[in-house]
């Protein structure tokens, strides 16, 4: 809802600038939040654009079609005219002198009669076929005018991204080196050879679940893990660790948060939206005591943060600008909303 114009007038006071190494992590937890909202709108926006286009190219085609149609009914309904024209001087009074005999009367009338009948038919389909073009036109034009929309949404979104990029990386470069570090990790990342562990058992554990026949159940069972495309998945999330966040990025040299889940579970053969939202809304949503190595784990509501559960209360996610694709507690997110299964 907009707000009152009197509102809008009154300017907030800017809020002080940060002082303390606390307070910077504080507000750039804040700007890094309200970025990546903002880069999953832009990706929903880019989603919603293609979806436009689509419709606009599918309505122009019935558009095309409806026309094709329309132009043919006309043309049959002129030859009919034409030929009612050339029949109207033929009275029925005329029929019965130049009749022979009353069936020869009678066929002339009936013959006279289905001429009518068909020219009321002809000229019924073609003012269906004209009003199905208009239709189909009117569609067209109203998918176009919504691409047009979702891309200029795209440019607003575009513009508040990058002013809100600006300022986190403005406050980051305020922090000396170790303390950016101690920003992006505030616990120790896990080793390689913890990371080796975490994951090789993942995939382990998915591909028994993939493969196992399902057990008689007397009760609905519970959501089992992912396909075998779980492990897969796992594995390429893996193979992307240390590759930097970019927003919209999808692969191969960057991701963003829900990037990367994407092209993870592409090479698990699922194909999910390039938005944290849409992919909590492609899956069986299953509990955070239940989770299994290849689900999804979403954070915020709706979701603007989307990681790949490997096992363990771990992820391998994308987390925000200025770092990169690593292993993190499920913890290091604030917001829990929830996990869903795909496959």
């Amino acid at each position: 809802m907009t707000a009152p114009l009197a509102a809008q007038a009154v300017p907030h006071p800017q809020a002080p600038a940060p002082k303390t190494t606390a307070q910077v992590n504080a507000k750039l937890h804040d700007l890094a939040k309200s970025s990546e909202k903002l880069a999953e709108q832009l990706n929903q926006a880019h989603i919603d654009v293609r979806t436009a286009q689509r419709a606009a190219a599918q309505a122009t085609r019935t558009a095309a079609a409806a026309q094709a149609q329309a132009r043919t009914a006309q043309r049959l309904l002129a030859t009919s005219l034409a030929s009612q024209y050339k029949a109207a001087s033929f009275s029925r009074t005329a029929a019965l002198l130049a009749s022979s005999s009353t069936d020869g009367y009678l066929q002339t009338i009936q013959s006279m009669n289905l001429l009518t009948q068909h020219q009321s038919a002809v000229s019924l389909t073609a003012t269906k076929a004209i009003a199905t073009s208009n239709a189909a036109a009117a569609r067209a034009k109203a998918a176009v005018a919504t691409a047009v929309e979702k891309r200029a949404l795209i440019a607003k979104r575009q513009a508040e991204l990058n002013q809100q990029v600006r300022k986190y990386k403005s406050l980051l470069a305020t922090l000396t080196a170790a303390e950016r570090a101690k920003y992006y990790n505030p616990v120790p990342q896990p080793s390689a050879a913890v990371v080796a562990q975490v994951v090789t058992r993942a995939v382990t554990q998915a591909a028994p679940l993939a493969a196992a026949a399902p057990a008689p159940q007397t009760a609905p069972a519970p959501a089992r893990s992912a396909s075998r495309g779980a492990g897969a998945a796992i594995s390429e999330a893996r193979a992307q660790l240390g590759k930097p966040y970019q927003w919209g990025g999808s692969g191969p040299g960057s991701f963003d948060c829900s990037g990367l889940t994407a092209w993870a579970w592409r090479a698990g053969g699922v194909s999910l939206p390039h938005n944290a939202a849409a992919q909590q809304g492609s899956g069986t949503p299953v509990g955070r005591s239940d989770l299994q190595p290849g689900d999804l784990v979403f954070f915020g509501s709706p979701a603007y943060h989307v990681g790949l559960y490997v096992g363990d209360g771990m992820m391998i996610h994308a987390p925000t600008t200025g770092d990169v694709v690593k292993m993190s507690s499920l913890s290091y997110m604030s917001e829990y909303s929830g996990a869903v299964r795909v496959g």
